[in-house]
């Protein structure tokens, strides 16, 4: 007897599903690192000496062969940062570093003003010897980085010292975490004279000779110390951006012929989100912007927060690449907060002839967030939603008004193992919802279902599995009761450029379908979206932040089959004063 197109489509299905689940389990269990794919991103490839057309620029090579190497990270911070002093102490105190390795920390503050830190201070030097007290008066921007590696030479030039007594000297923020063992491991193969090192600014450049090396943390060798304690250049422009000013005496003095750009294993802290963000990579040098503890725990803690994502979440980056910002009618945001932490949002919507709007308001408690929403229909929504139920566990109650049947439950739960969402009606008839996942935030694997009690039966059954790992996002979802197949898959070349794709096969009638795109941040308030699709419509989206947290969208999508019809155009204001 001939089996159906779909008993055949589901004995291709299910093996190839399972297939699928013990490649990436195996991929999970044995760490496959994808640095080939990542190599144009990663420090692999952006740490490959970049010649700026001068015949002075010599190629980096290895000065010495011998592993010793003796690193000085200054910490620039203010006298009174006692707390922070004594935390970061703790936990730069748990690395280890590679033998005949030789890297000292020290907290680096211009002169004593007060009599308490007079003596605070000195108890501190007693204990840990780690305190450099610079002959300034404290500033940011006027001078103290040019004195800090200026004393240096005179700090450190004992007779039975080695010489030089450190290879390179780093000046680093005090909100920023260094990962020890990697900046060691990238310093090896580096010169020992004449080298610049660091994450260079503008965020979206590759090019370490383009401009200067960030504030977060920049390293120079031995050599360049010295040259910034005889020369005249420093001395006659101290004042501004040190960063950008480190730079200056850096290109007029024809120093820092060998650089190395650390990026991407050096960038600032995930959230919020910028131009010069992305998530915490195993690879990590420094993590910049770590402004209180709980940022350096998550940092410091992989497995901390390393819960599988929720099952609505397994494909989201390729969803979110091909189709959020793309909206093609007129919408106007306004986002207002008060004093005591409210937030007000008025909303427009116009859609061909209608219009739509509504107004809503988001109080955020400590452990409770109120959203309370009105519309143009004159219905309210209400979503409360309490954090810390229970450990691990939170719940949301929304309800909408007249509708008294629109009451729902929704409780979430996060193992770092396991992450589940379920979700009940509060009627007489319930739709009962479940989802979970099992694994972590690299590999997943999960379902969902929906059961109506109203007919006792299935709506809705789907299972996923996802991959996360450095850059690379993949997923494989079978959805539709079993009825498609959908695949995605990111590529982020680096925080300003990614690639998606998203491919659908359905089984009932063995077609295919897919959309390819991009994401491409043009400068630090510019960003560009394409997508393209089987069916012959292309879309942009250019979206511009012409105002802090203000955005401006523009969206166009042409399709090429209706040839009668014009192109779809849309706008987006979004107004945050």
């Amino acid at each position: 007897m001939k089996s159906s197109p779909r008993s055949e489509g589901r004995k291709f299905i299910i093996p190839s599903f399972f297939f699928i689940i013990a490649l990436c389990v195996l991929a999970f269990i044995n760490e496959i690192r994808f640095d080939s794919l990542l190599s144009f991103g990663r420090c692999a490839l952006s740490n490959v000496p970049v010649n700026n057309g001068s015949s002075e620029t010599p190629l980096l090579s290895s000065s010495s062969v011998d592993d010793e190497i003796r690193i000085l990270i200054g910490i620039l911070t203010l006298p009174d940062q006692y707390p922070r002093r004594h935390f970061l102490r703790m936990i730069y105190g748990t690395q280890n570093v590679p033998d005949g390795v030789k890297v000292d920390v020290k907290f680096v503050f211009c002169n004593l003003t007060k009599e308490d830190q007079k003596v605070l201070v000195a108890l501190e030097i007693m204990r840990y010897d780690d305190i450099i007290i610079l002959n300034c008066n404290e500033n940011m921007n006027k001078g103290k980085t040019y004195t800090y590696f200026s004393s240096l030479p005179d700090l450190f030039n004992e007779t039975d010292a080695p010489n030089p007594p450190y290879h390179y000297v780093m000046k680093a923020d005090d909100d920023t975490y260094i990962r020890l063992e990697s900046l060691v491991a990238s310093l090896r193969p580096l010169p020992r004279e004449d080298l610049y090192y660091g994450y260079v600014i503008p965020c979206p450049s590759m090019d370490p000779f383009v401009h200067y090396m960030s504030g977060m943390g920049y390293l120079v060798s031995w050599d360049i110390a010295v040259w910034l304690k005889d020369s005249e250049i420093p001395k006659k422009h101290l004042e501004g951006p040190e960063d950008k000013v480190f730079g200056d005496w850096i290109r007029e003095g024809r120093r820092g012929k060998n650089r190395f750009n650390a990026k991407w294993s050096m960038y600032n802290f995930p959230e919020p989100p910028t131009r010069c963000t992305h998530e915490l990579w195993p690879d990590t040098i420094a993590v910049h912007l770590l402004k209180n503890q709980e940022k350096h725990c998550c940092f410091l803690h992989p497995k901390m927060g390393s819960s599988p994502a929720p099952f609505a979440d397994i494909g989201k980056k390729a969803k979110d690449l091909l189709n959020k910002d793309y909206i093609f009618d007129h919408k106007f945001t306004l986002t207002m907060l008060s004093a005591t932490g409210t937030e007000f949002v008025a909303t427009g919507l116009k859609k061909e002839d209608f219009f739509f709007g509504d107004i809503s308001t988001l109080y955020k408690g400590q452990n409770t967030i109120v959203d309370l929403k009105i519309d143009s229909h004159s219905s309210v929504s209400t979503k409360v939603t309490v954090k810390n139920l229970m450990p691990s566990a939170k719940a949301v109650i929304s309800f909408k008004i007249p509708d008294h049947k629109s009451g729902k439950l929704d409780v979430q739960y996060v193992h770092p193992h396991a992450t589940l969402n379920s979700s009940i009606g509060l009627n007489p008839t319930p739709l009962l919802d479940l989802s979970a996942t099992i694994g972590s935030q690299n590999v997943c694997l999960g379902g969902e279902v929906s059961f109506d009690t109203a007919s006792s039966s299935l709506t809705k059954y789907n299972a996923g599995i996802g991959f996360n790992n450095q850059g690379v996002s993949a997923a494989l979802i079978l959805e539709d009761k079993g009825e498609s197949l959908r695949a995605t898959y990111v590529h982020t070349v680096n925080p300003t450029t990614s690639f998606g794709a998203e491919l659908i096969r359905r089984f009932s009638n063995y077609n295919n379908s897919f959309t390819v795109g991009s994401s491409h941040s043009v400068d630090q308030f510019t960003v560009v979206k394409t997508r393209f699709s089987n069916n012959g419509k292309a879309g942009m989206v250019v979206q511009r932040e012409w105002r802090p947290k203000s955005l401006i969208t523009l969206s166009a999508e042409y399709d090429s089959k209706a040839v009668t019809s014009s192109p779809r155009l849309g706008l987006a204001l979004a107004l945050k004063p």
